[in-house]
């Protein structure tokens, strides 16, 4: 049983570090940013003093970092195969880059090829990763935890809460945002708006599929972990991004972040106010 956990640990490390290898020496999977911000925005100290690749290198790292940190927290209430866990979360927050990476497209005018190759690159690496932490720190658990009772209706109100919220932000911050605002992703097409329903519903499936494993007995305080820690790490972290590729967007790519975080977290607690069924069993 061991050798198959340690060979299972192998593959996916070996996955991961080809993956961030490719990253940072090969061009072909390097990323590039939007013409437009190019354009537009003055590049970072990181680029100007050459040490692009060690930041990105720095920033995979604490990415894994934080998706150790939570996956701890929550593999402990998750009953399901070890690997399988940390397969399964690693390929959730994958799922959020991806949305990510797809908004490149649909926002700052980049092509839906490069944006696809690049939700193919970070969605193998997070998975990967996913599956080695889920095998380095994970417990086998065969307990059935206690399904939610709605789960359709969760997804529902997190997605309208994630475009309401960015929506709304968005609109009220462009102006004093001026130049960087573009980072807002303020929708203003069919398609701009379908790709935020489509990953506000990821991120209520998310809720659906870890409401079990979350901690806290209070309402407030579970659904802002979700939204803030176990959703918002990653949506945030993403955008921190463009933080090594162009100066003076941090507030911009944070508030951003923390825009989709706020709407997922008034999705929740909606859902748990008039549809949810109490504390989810330990």
């Amino acid at each position: 049983m061991l050798r198959k956990r340690y060979a299972g640990m192998a593959v996916a490390a070996i996955i991961t570090m080809v993956v961030i290898w490719a990253r940072l020496f090969h061009p072909t999977w390097d990323y590039y940013p939007p013409d437009g911000l190019v354009n537009s925005l003055e590049r970072s100290w990181f680029v100007a003093a050459s040490v692009r690749d060690l930041a990105i290198f720095v920033y995979l790292v604490v990415a894994l970092g934080m998706m150790t940190a939570f996956f701890s927290v929550l593999q402990h209430r998750w009953a399901l195969h070890a690997g399988l866990k940390g397969l399964l979360y690693g390929t959730s927050l994958g799922v959020i880059w991806a949305f990510g990476f797809l908004t490149g497209w649909a926002f700052l005018g980049t092509t839906l090829r490069a944006e696809i190759l690049n939700c193919l690159i970070d969605l193998t690496g997070l998975a990967a990763a996913g599956c080695f932490v889920g095998l380095m720190l994970g417990q086998d658990s065969l307990s059935a935890p206690r399904e939610i009772s709605k789960p359709w209706l969760a997804v529902v109100f997190v997605g309208l809460g994630f475009v309401a919220v960015h929506t709304l932000g968005s609109v009220v911050f462009a102006v004093p945002f001026g130049e960087t605002a573009d980072l807002l992703l303020r929708p203003r097409s069919s398609l701009q708006y379908g790709l935020l329903v489509a990953l506000g519903a990821w991120a209520g499936q998310m809720f659906v599929m870890l409401r079990h494993t979350l901690p806290f007995k209070s309402v407030v305080m579970r659904s802002a972990f979700f939204a803030f820690g176990v959703f918002g790490h990653s949506w945030l972290w993403f955008h921190l991004f463009f933080v090594i590729e162009f100066s003076g967007v941090f507030a911009t790519t944070v508030l951003t972040g923390l825009m989709g975080s706020v709407g997922v977290f008034v999705g929740i607690v909606a859902y748990e106010w008039t549809a949810g069924d109490g504390r989810p069993a330990p």
